[in-house]
């Protein structure tokens, strides 16, 4: 057997392979005895069919099979002998049968591309450190009071922190862009809502049917996507104004939230531990984050497939989707791809580099550490034994789990390697947008 491997462009090889006759009809003679046991054939007993009865019905499909198993045989066989790390699928994309008996086929196998050797001790990063103050938790506890406040319609002069319904039209000259005919209402909870500042401010210090009209720049992520990224005339009366009361910090208050003793100290607690996880968890991903970036600057010249790329920014792209559909969307448009190309180029490079290192200080998965990770995830929910379970049971959350625990013992070895210079930040800085 004659088995060659060409390097072509980037990352591509040329496998060809010429399979002599003798392999070949060895293998069919091997599976025609295999098939005789199985046929039925009339006037023959099982396993007593002759040879030439048996190569004429069933030779050309026990010849196929024996390719089939030949070439996948031969490849990983190839693959193994020259150490490859393949990326993708083979692909064949010539075959031959040869006039002897032979066969002989072409595959194109893409690579895996390599991390080249990485000075760690020349690297520094900059990680960062928090921690959870008590006006943290305090402003954590306003923040509960303002979910749970009661709303009174006012006739007094409109502040920040009102609840205000008006009515509008948007217009771009004089063609109206939303509503199509007559005017739509918005409810907007001052200084919170995703509002332009612009229109917020012309809002606060009006009354309940005052009107006023002004031009507005909406933002891309503007709700409504007729008026996103646009400036626009918007005349608007308001036709409702709410005054918040927020309740006080009782004891009906505090088990309003769970909290059996009704003791304040207690809520804040049990908030402390909350927050203090939610910021464990953030400056983990952060300070990962950080490690990644200043490693990949070093190996700037990896070099990644266009397939490969396509691949992880699909996926992305199709996360982005999903996402948006947990948070309220019914039908979100497909994102382009190429948005999340970036983004793609840096999770293949993350990950190639957890491959090396994983493999080059042997790096195994924790599995202490993973039970630690689905118990810690279940406690969010609110029957944490069955949500164990269900973890278990489901190889996809498992191996999420696993890879996220591997990371985590890369990131843990290549912190000692490196040198690291810590800042500290506010819990605020750290943790927004995160909650």
């Amino acid at each position: 057997m004659q088995i060659s491997i060409e390097k072509t462009e980037g990352l591509e090889r040329n496998l060809s392979v010429s399979i002599p006759a003798e392999n070949i009809n060895s293998k069919i003679a091997e599976k025609l005895v295999e098939i005789s046991k199985q046929v039925r054939i009339k006037g023959f007993r099982p396993g007593k069919v002759p040879k030439n009865i048996l190569t004429q019905r069933y030779g050309k499909h026990a010849r196929q099979e024996v390719l089939g198993d030949l070439i996948n045989s031969t490849i990983q066989e190839a693959v193994k002998e020259n150490d490859l790390d393949i990326a993708e699928s083979p692909e064949i994309t010539k075959s031959e049968d040869l006039s002897d008996g032979g066969y002989s086929f072409t595959a194109k196998l893409e690579v895996m591309p390599v991390v080249p050797e990485i000075d760690f001790s020349s690297i520094e990063v900059k990680t960062q450190t928090s921690e959870v103050k008590e006006a943290d938790v305090k402003k954590m506890i306003k923040k509960l009071q303002k979910q749970k406040q009661e709303w009174k319609d006012s006739k007094a002069k409109i502040a920040k922190g009102d609840l205000v319904t008006i009515e509008y039209t948007a217009k771009d000259g004089k063609k109206t862009v939303y509503p199509e005919s007559g005017v739509e209402k918005m409810g907007i909870l001052l200084g919170e809502s995703g509002v332009p500042d612009e229109l917020v401010d012309a809002i606060i210090g009006k009354k309940v049917k005052d009107s006023d009209s002004l031009k507005v720049s909406f933002p891309k992520q503007f709700n409504v996507k007729e008026m996103a990224d646009k400036k626009l005339d918007v005349k608007f009366d308001i036709v409702d104004h709410k005054k918040g009361k927020l309740p006080k910090v009782d004891e009906d208050f505090v088990k309003s939230f769970g909290v059996e003793s009704g003791k304040e100290e207690d809520l804040m607690s049990e908030i402390k531990d909350n927050l203090t996880r939610e910021l464990t968890n953030t400056l983990d991903a952060k300070n990962k984050a950080l490690v990644f970036e200043a490693i990949r600057k070093e190996i700037k010249d990896i070099q990644i497939s266009e397939k490969m790329l396509t691949r992880e920014s699909t996926s992305l792209a199709q996360q982005a989707m999903q996402q948006a559909q947990q948070q309220g969307m019914e039908n979100p448009n497909q994102p382009d791809i190429k948005q999340f190309k970036e983004m793609a180029n840096e999770r293949i490079i993350n990950s190639l580099i957890i491959s090396k290192i994983s493999k080059q200080e042997d790096i195994k998965v924790d599995f202490m550490k993973v039970r630690e990770k689905v118990i810690e995830s279940a406690q969010t929910f609110e029957n944490p034994e069955q949500i164990v379970e269900y973890y278990y049971k489901t190889p996809e959350l498992m191996a999420s789990i696993e890879g996220n625990v591997l990371e985590t013992q890369v990131i843990d070895w290549i912190t000692t390697q490196v040198k690291l210079n810590e800042k500290k930040v506010a819990f605020d800085k750290i943790m927004v947008n995160s909650l």
